[in-house]
Formats: C-alpha cells, structure tokens, sequence
C-alpha cells in the first residue's frame, strides 16, 4: 500500500478506478451513454482522489508497478467539503460540461440527500469518499488491505467513519468490517438505492 506522489499517485490510480466503477449503478444511472461516461468518469473520480490526496487521504494497492486499487479518504479536518474546494474540483468539469450537464444537475439533486444523511452524523470522524478494485484484482482481499488503515488510524484517534454505497453486496461486506447501516434510501425518484453506513470506533 502507498500513499506519497500526489498528483502522480491520481493519475496511476485512475485506470484501475475507472475500470472498478464503470458498471456501479450510480455510475450507469448518473452516465448512461457510455461515450459520456468515458469522458466524464475520468475528471469525477480524479477530483475525489485529489481533495483526498490533499489530506494525505489517498491509499492505493499496488501489484508490482501496476495500482490495481485506491482508497480517498477525508480525515475529520477534512469534511465538511468547504466553497473553495468545491470550485477546486468543479473546474475540472468545465472540459466536459457538454456531457456532464445532466448528470451534474441528477448529480446535485442526489448530493443534497446524501448530505442530509451524512449531517446525521455531525462528530469527527473518517470519510471515505471512494474506494475500488480493478474488477481483475477483485475477490483477492485486495479491498480489506486498503481500507485496513484508515480503520485501525480511526480506531487509534477514537473516531468513527462514514461512507455511502449503492450495492446490497458492498453493504455487506462493509458489515463484516465494522459499519452499521444507518439508513437505505433512494436519493431521487429513478437514483439507486444508497446505503449510509457508520461505523463506530473499536
């Protein structure tokens, strides 16, 4: 696992996060078009990872020179996400605002419901933004390796993490590390179902 390269250590993660969240039903509900999503996947993940990677947040599985998985993480000094970081990332989209209109205005209705859940848990506590493995490198304990750190720097601090996830499965394995759901919702009419999962400290 590593964490040190910055910008370097988004663009090496990229392909493989691409690849773990092409087919993940917020991806496919947000992106539909596949061209689309291929334009705009790209800049929306690496903006997650950059904001993480500021905080020292960004966790990555390497199988020899290759990064086959990232972790972004955001520390409690980290979150909530302020003005000026928001701006930060959204410039990124410019380039493909053509492309990710509709999906930015789907997008915005689902964050403030997500949000709304989130706000449930107002104490410090990790946040993790993202996480994924090349689909090549799944099912191989790769996912409990990367998130094993946070966790135990969490349990160290005696502070909880949160995250969101849109599969019955990822719920389930979240389960078996620790996180409680603390609701299941639809963050839109026609969004996939989300879980919001907390995980109290150990």
């Amino acid at each position: 696992m590593g964490q040190d390269g910055g910008v370097n250590n988004v663009a090496r993660a990229l392909p493989a996060m691409v690849r773990a969240f092409w087919t993940f039903p917020e991806t496919v509900h947000l992106l539909p078009n596949e061209r689309n999503r291929r334009r705009v996947l790209p800049r929306y993940l690496a903006a997650d990872m950059a904001d993480a990677e500021r905080f020292g947040g960004l966790q990555l599985a390497e199988d020899g020179n290759d990064v086959i998985g990232a972790a972004a993480w955001l520390p409690p000094a980290g979150y909530p996400i302020n003005t000026a970081r928001e701006l930060r990332q959204l410039v990124g989209f410019v380039p493909v605002l053509p492309w990710a209109l509709g999906a930015a205005l789907e997008g915005q209705r689902g964050q403030s419901a997500n949000r709304a859940r989130h706000h449930q848990h107002a104490e410090p506590h990790y946040y993790l933004r993202a996480i994924g493995v090349d689909p090549a490198h799944q099912n191989k304990g790769v996912g409990r390796r990367l998130i094993a750190p946070m966790l135990d720097r969490a349990d160290e601090a005696h502070v909880g993490c949160f995250l969101f996830t849109a599969t019955a499965a990822n719920a389930a394995w979240y389960t078996s590390l620790g996180f409680e759901t603390s609701s299941q919702y639809k963050p839109t009419r026609t969004w996939p179902d989300v879980w919001a999962m907390w995980r109290p400290p150990r």
